[in-house]
């Protein structure tokens, strides 16, 4: 039997193919080297923002290398230091913004999106949580990396307000701190799992809180990042909704 030859994979023929994830993501790549802004709410949400975009034949990462020894079009992203370079050939990158822009803002109000939309929340929801419990942690000096663990029950809580996911990391860190240093502790183990057991409590207690109570809203209401901005401002206007709402409707 003779072999079956398949085609190499081709980047996408035009914005649109670029589907609505892709699109939001590669707007906020090229939004975040614009503005000096941040791509994704956390440097881990950054790389899979990279990494998508990598997948779609967009860019080019030096990974598994840190970055390219010599590239003369690198570039790198302005606040997490990621290295990359443009590859998609389709367009100009020096209009290619405004053009994904407008296709962001086409396809807002399009029922054929919404489950997407959606979807785009709830991963823009985890990465915020998860910054906010980064800068908590850090705040009282512990391990940045424990934030990770809100991925382990972030799914138990679909739909929960982001200002409300705020306060459960808020209370959870205080608890951490709490133990530290009644126990006269240092324990990073100890502490880390206090945290998370309080995480878990503080989410059962909003399961019957009233709407008004756990409520921890920043003092901006447009997000830092450039792939939260993007979607506030193209995909669901929703201003300080982006904070205090459930996830957008279907």
């Amino acid at each position: 039997m003779p072999d079956i030859q398949t085609s190499p994979p081709s980047p996408p023929a035009s914005v649109e193919a670029l589907g609505l994830r892709g699109s939001l993501f590669l707007a906020a790549l090229l939004q975040a080297q614009q503005q000096r802004i941040p791509v994704a709410p956390t440097h881990a949400a950054a790389l899979q923002v990279m990494d998508a975009l990598q997948t779609q034949m967009l860019i080019q990462v030096p990974w598994p290398a840190d970055r390219w020894t010599i590239r003369p079009d690198a570039q790198d992203t302005p606040i997490e230091g990621l290295q990359w370079a443009f590859t998609w050939t389709t367009h100009d990158p020096t209009h290619l913004l405004t053009a994904v822009e407008e296709q962001l803002q086409d396809w807002a109000g399009d029922a054929e999106f919404a489950v997407q939309r959606r979807a785009l929340w709830d991963e823009l929801a985890r990465w915020e949580s998860e910054l906010f419990l980064e800068q908590q942690l850090l705040k009282h000096r512990f391990d940045a990396r424990w934030a990770r663990d809100i991925g382990f029950v972030f799914a138990s809580a679909p739909g929960l307000p982001i200002a409300r996911w705020r306060y459960c990391c808020w209370a959870a860190v205080r608890q951490g701190a709490s133990v530290a240093q009644r126990q006269c502790t240092q324990a990073p183990a100890l502490i880390r799992e206090a945290i998370f057991e309080e995480l878990k409590r503080r989410l059962r207690y909003l399961a019957t809180a009233g709407p008004a109570l756990g409520m921890f809203t920043p003092f901006a209401c447009l997000p830092e990042s450039a792939v939260a901005r993007l979607y506030v401002t193209h995909l669901v206007p929703m201003g300080w909704d982006y904070w205090t709402a459930a996830r957008p409707p279907l």
